[in-house]
């Protein structure tokens, strides 16, 4: 396995939201964890994560080819600056897939990945409080917001955190482990697996 996926860890995410993904991509994809300083990770649900290196080594990484961004409470590394900037910027400077979702797309978004692209986001006043809306309103600027499910725009996929189905098809498709015919049947095994009201 030459290539790699790294999932950006930090504290106070979610890691659930991409937990799917990870399980998608993992039969047939290196996937790697980064933390900011390198070290282990322990995860929402209490597991503890080992990591491939600091958000630095992955900067510095050339078999890169996803990034993938949980949302949470992601505090912990946009203040008082992103601390993830450098790695996402290098890894799509190299043509990586960067993937968000929920709080991963203001991660996103903060290292000016999404200037210039359609994006989704759910800090919108239809989901978030008019002093977060405000807060966080610079990062947006530049982006075309669309109120959709999930957004794909070239190498970056920005999805809202009830999406994962969606986000993990869509990465597994971008990455070649599924096929368009594939990525739909993922995206829709609940529905068609559901038991029906009686």
């Amino acid at each position: 396995m030459s290539s790699e996926v790294a999932v950006l860890l930090y504290p106070g995410c979610i890691f659930f939201e991409v937990a799917l993904a990870v399980e998608t991509l993992a039969p047939k994809l290196l996937v790697s964890y980064y933390t900011p300083n390198g070290r282990p990770h322990q995860s929402s649900n209490g597991a503890v994560l080992h990591v491939g290196g600091s958000y630095e080594h992955l900067a510095g990484s050339t078999k890169t080819t996803a990034v993938l961004v949980p949302g949470g409470d992601p505090k912990s590394i946009l203040l008082p600056e992103n601390l993830a900037r450098a790695a996402l910027v290098s890894c799509a400077n190299r043509g990586a897939l960067v993937a968000g979702i929920c709080a991963g797309n203001l991660v996103i978004a903060s290292a000016g990945l999404l200037r210039g692209r359609r994006g989704t986001h759910n800090y919108t006043l239809e989901h978030a409080s008019l002093e977060m809306v405000e807060t966080v309103a610079l990062y947006w600027e530049g982006m075309t917001f669309l109120r959709a499910n999930i957004v794909k725009d070239g190498s970056v996929i920005t999805a809202q955190p009830w999406a994962y189905r969606q986000y993990s098809a869509a990465v597994a498709q971008h990455l070649g482990v599924f096929s368009e015919a594939e990525a739909r049947d993922h995206e829709s095994y609940p529905d068609r697996r559901s038991y029906g009201a009686d």
